[in-house]
């Protein structure tokens, strides 16, 4: 017998009819709909790895910048007016502060002046070297003059360059340290930039935790194999894709933990900011399992049937918070769960409630709990 299209895989509720006859019944004699902004359907749904059956271990930590920076001038000298403020976005190589010139540019010049006048005794001793009124050993020192001038110019034109600071990557000014027409000392920070556009999030994992790795393994099968996913504090249900970016070898000796960073990408629909706190969650190394074992478990009521009786789950990707269809295969129904022996992986996240309500695309909103 045909299971009807998009009923529970395990039952088949008639509550379709009485929807679908109480629509048409109050579409009657109704106006043409105005075009409404879209709304985001409330939903339940779980990340794979979690509830039912789930393998999962759980990691607080804070998120930070992946390239963060203590901006300072390699020369001393008075701050002129600020040129930045504190939260703007600044490019590679763009100028975001300045000191006063005038000292270095005096000292610019007169390196110049020493060098065009050894440059002038140089070429004159060499010019006299032809007609041997001089020796080569004065032409010798007079180029040893000439060169020494030289550098002196390149340090001094170094100097006038480094009153400028420029930003040596593409990121946020989060911080001004000095103020404007302050006198700065070289090398004393004067702001902080941080690149956001990527992140991270550290976290100390216990050594019972760390001694369940495989040793020797390289950090991209490690991601592979327990598949990381960030949920910020402030985002509850937002998962997102993470990576291993750095292990540390040896355990903090007061804490007995092992610090671990996770990368990942910042969002771009929601401002997920350094300094904020969430947790890392992984896969407890599902490819251990028993010959047979299904990898996870969900509730038996987040399966749907389609028309041909097929039995799929409703996907949520994290980034457009947009449902898909996902086709699976179900093990033995035991009790409210189900196994699912194919079609999901770590870090799905599937809807557990709604199931028959949700076409391809739809927005949906996470009410919250499992």
């Amino acid at each position: 017998m045909k299971r009807k299209p998009g009923m529970n895989y395990w039952s088949a509720p008639i509550v379709w009819l009485v929807v679908a006859s109480s629509g048409f019944i109050g579409a009657c004699g109704q106006e043409a709909p105005v075009e409404r902004a879209e709304v985001a359907r409330p939903i339940k749904m779980m990340s794979i790895g979690e509830g039912v059956g789930g393998r999962t271990l759980e990691v607080p930590g804070s998120v930070s910048a992946a390239q963060s920076a203590d901006l300072s001038f390699e020369v001393s000298g008075r701050m002129l007016a600020r040129i930045v403020e504190e939260g703007q976005i600044v490019e590679a190589g763009e100028v975001v502060a300045k000191l006063d010139p005038r000292d270095y540019v005096s000292q610019r010049d007169a390196a110049r002046a020493r060098r065009d006048t050894n440059k002038a005794d140089y070429d004159r001793y060499s010019k006299a070297l032809e007609s041997n009124a001089v020796t080569e050993q004065q032409v010798s020192r007079s180029k040893g003059f000439f060169d020494i001038a030289q550098a002196e110019l390149d340090v001094a034109e170094k100097a006038l360059q480094d009153t400028e600071l420029r930003a040596p990557f593409g990121g946020r000014i989060v911080r001004r340290l000095v103020d404007d027409f302050a006198n700065v000392r070289l090398k004393q920070p004067v702001m902080v930039l941080q690149d956001e556009s990527s992140l991270e999030l550290r976290v100390a994992v216990a050594e019972r935790d760390w001694a369940r790795g495989d040793a020797g393994i390289g950090r991209d099968e490690l991601t592979r194999r327990i598949n990381p996913r960030v949920e910020v504090a402030s985002l509850r249900g937002r998962f997102f894709p993470a990576y291993v970016k750095e292990l540390s070898n040896s355990a903090d000796p007061v804490t007995r933990t092992y610090e671990v960073t996770f990368g990942f990408e910042s969002p771009t629909d929601v401002n997920v900011s350094p300094g904020m706190t969430g947790k890392v969650i992984v896969d407890l190394y599902t490819e251990n399992r028993a010959e047979g074992e299904a990898p996870v478990s969900v509730p038996s009521n987040a399966v749907v049937a389609d028309e041909e009786g097929n039995p799929y789950v409703w996907v949520v990707d994290p980034s457009t918070m947009r449902v898909a269809k996902r086709a699976v295969e179900p093990g033995e129904l035991s009790g409210a769960a189900v196994p699912i022996l194919s079609g999901l992986s770590g870090g799905d996240m599937i809807v557990v409630s709604g199931v028959n309500s949700l076409t391809d695309g739809m927005l949906v909103r996470d009410l919250g709990g499992n």
